[in-house]
């Protein structure tokens, strides 16, 4: 048999064994998602600029005490992921209470690192984004280890991701859904240089392209 046939063989044998658990999400959508993405800034500057000890200090400290946060604040949140020197937080729906602890996540996390833990790495800050859009919830399990694997994909994902990157230190970029809700006191960005990165950003919508819409504190 050829090696080809034994690793399609293989393949197929991984395929069969990763299903739907249970059904529990499979095809359940959330059109009304809140979704919180956060990153900090220069964090390439500072790997390349500091030992191994004090970096691995660092995130170890920004993570644990970014969960503790959400823990806390996040009222209602049905999600989290650490992605390293960021993360994701999603609410299954967006209304005043769940808009209300987002903020309060951002405001006081922002708060903490600026006054505590960036403190001795003045080039660090936090940023970020908050949208309301599109989500779908799903849960797989492998048979062969029992393990269950539960995540989200969507538009409002990406687009909280890629908006992420518009935000400077303590800014949190919204999108025009948020916006026209009134749950979150914002104003426009109109420079030219704004726009031009907005529009050169993919996946987006192109009611996502026409305007950046900042949380104005």
């Amino acid at each position: 048999m050829k090696l080809t046939e034994n690793i399609y063989k293989v393949f197929c044998f991984w395929c069969i064994k990763v299903e739907i658990f249970n059904n529990n999400y499979l095809g359940e959508t959330k059109a009304r998602a809140l979704v919180l993405c956060v990153d900090i800034r220069n964090f390439s500057d500072f790997l390349c600029c500091n030992d191994e000890d004090d970096v691995f200090k660092l995130i170890k400290d920004f993570t644990s005490n970014l969960l503790s946060c959400v823990n806390q604040f996040g009222y209602d949140c049905s999600y989290y992921k650490l992605m390293g020197d960021g993360a994701i937080v999603i609410w299954d729906d967006t209304n005043e209470t769940t808009v209300s602890g987002a903020l309060q996540v951002f405001d006081t996390y922002t708060s903490f690192v600026d006054e505590e833990l960036f403190k001795p790495y003045p080039g660090l800050g936090l940023a970020g984004a908050l949208v309301m859009d599109k989500v779908f919830k799903y849960e797989i399990s492998a048979e062969a280890s029992q393990l269950k694997y539960r995540d989200y994909v969507g538009y409002g994902i990406n687009l909280a991701c890629r908006l992420q990157g518009l935000a400077t230190r303590d800014e949190l970029v919204i999108n025009r859904n948020l916006a026209e809700t009134g749950f979150v006191p914002y104003r426009t960005e109109s420079p030219a240089e704004s726009l031009i990165e907005l529009r050169s950003l993919k996946g987006l919508k192109e009611e996502d392209r026409d305007q950046v819409f900042l949380y104005d504190r």
